[in-house]
């Protein structure tokens, strides 16, 4: 982070009142949205990478695809929300934004100090009170490490004052937006770029699986001639079990007449102590094979719609690109709610499940408790989509996203044009014939959408 850059940011800070929200929407970025003494909102964005740290304007609102919920992340949360800047100031010529806040509460005032530091491979935010002792921290930097220690409970230590300062042009406070939307577009821009192609050949690779997988399925006759013969087996074993001397198996192989007299070189399974238990094993076999080629079909229509889903998936994040990062592979520890076989992503940390196909939309309402959200493009065929959110309610970012979420695949499939997303909660949709449903107290958003945008309108 430039020092002229960081002291022209500051300067430009100073006509803002209170801090809305500061929180981190993924490992290293965080988000702060703050009001000016006018009433208007701005937000910034904080990369606190150590070694890259830097201050952007985005042109749209990132959003996370998870939530943080570290002891840090509720102390900012606690600390920051609704917070009055009092002062806003640079550590003389240090690297480091420090921010005195005062939350108001009923019959007290708390003091506390924002300390964002920009100071490479120390990059860090930290929470203080008024005596700079240090409340929470991104990054705990024990003694061991650094001289200047940063724990709870510790004084944070002013860093000394750089020596030498190299020579840099003031930066008037009226140019810093514009300086920091390019540094999106210079930086960022890029980065973006290179999570969607990750994005994309993810959903390649998964992809190319599920056709592999469809390749190597066995033929139904196959599965079927396997079956009649594991049945052959089993009954040639016992018709012929009067006959033999003993029922222990003493040898790979037997042979057996059949009801036409003629040899049949049985083998025997290796597991099995006698006759009837080498029966039954082959009864058993020809079971499984007459089910799997009863649901053979079935196999093959869900990998079929799976596929197509996922080129739907890949037609959407080509063409917009702002959401195309939440297909990426969901987080393994989420809780499973009962969508295993459905496909379902994170935005905000929130479980969003879209339906695939009829049986999908079906399974969808089935699983949804009463109050989580219900997603559906009014007068189309459209997927059904549901954020497992309960009694809290999401923010209107993630409701626009899943919105937006829906036209896209639609319009990969069906192309442009205008569109009506309605929404509610689950406990007043109804399933009616063709997994159709009719719904009531919705409210809806309005898009207008073609090959290379959706826009809200």
């Amino acid at each position: 982070m430039n020092l002229a850059l960081l002291k022209g940011f500051c300067a430009y800070m100073q006509n803002m009142e209170r801090i809305m929200c500061f929180r981190r929407i993924d490992n290293n970025l965080l988000v702060l949205i703050c009001a000016d003494r006018q009433g208007e909102t701005h937000r910034f964005y904080m990369d606190m990478t150590r070694s890259q740290s830097n201050i952007f304007i985005a042109q749209r609102e990132i959003i996370g695809t998870k939530v943080f919920c570290a002891p840090f992340d509720n102390k900012l949360a606690t600390c920051t929300k609704g917070a009055h800047i009092e002062q806003i100031r640079i550590d003389g010529n240090n690297r480091i934004l420090q921010c005195y806040l005062t939350q108001r509460e009923h019959y007290k005032v708390r003091y506390f100090w924002l300390v964002c530091e920009f100071t490479g491979k120390y990059t860090n935010v930290v929470l203080c009170d008024k005596d700079f002792i240090v409340l929470e921290a991104l990054r705990h930097i024990p003694q061991h490490k650094s001289s200047r220690e940063v724990r709870v409970g510790k004084i944070l230590s002013p860093l000394p004052q750089p020596e030498c300062i190299p020579t840099q042009l003031e930066i008037p406070p009226e140019n810093v937006c514009a300086i920091l939307e390019q540094i999106y577009a210079d930086k960022y821009e890029k980065l973006k770029a290179d999570k969607r192609q990750n994005v994309l050949r993810k959903l390649e690779s998964k992809k190319q699986s599920l056709i592999d997988t469809l390749a190597t399925l066995p033929k139904r006759e196959e599965l079927l001639e396997s079956a009649k013969e594991y049945a052959m087996y089993g009954e040639l074993i016992f018709s012929s079990l009067h006959l033999l001397p003993t029922h222990k198996i003493i040898t790979t192989h037997i042979v057996l007449k059949d009801s036409n007299a003629n040899d049949v070189n049985l083998p025997l399974p290796s597991h099995a102590r006698d006759l009837q238990e080498a029966g039954n094993w082959y009864f058993t076999q020809s079971k499984k094979y007459h089910k799997k080629a009863k649901f053979l079909e079935k196999q093959i229509a869900n990998l079929q719609e799976r596929i197509a889903f996922i080129t739907q998936q890949i037609g959407f994040t080509l063409q917009f690109d702002e959401s195309g990062e939440v297909f990426a592979p969901a987080h393994k520890r989420a809780k499973n709610i009962g969508t295993k076989d459905i496909e379902s992503f994170f935005i905000q940390g929130y479980k969003v499940s879209i339906g695939r196909n009829a049986k999908d939309n079906q399974r969808l309402l089935e699983v949804a408790k009463a109050d989580d959200l219900w997603f559906h493009i009014r007068d189309v065929p459209s997927a059904h989509l549901i954020i497992h959110c309960g009694k809290k309610m999401p923010p209107n970012t993630l409701l626009q996203r899943v919105a937006e979420i829906l036209v896209g695949l639609y319009v990969v499939r069906k192309g442009g044009g205008d569109f009506v997303v309605d929404w509610t909660r689950r406990r007043f949709v109804k399933p009616s014939l063709n997994a159709q449903a009719v719904y009531a107290k919705h409210k809806s958003i309005h898009y207008r959408a073609d090959s290379k945008s959706i826009i809200q309108i």
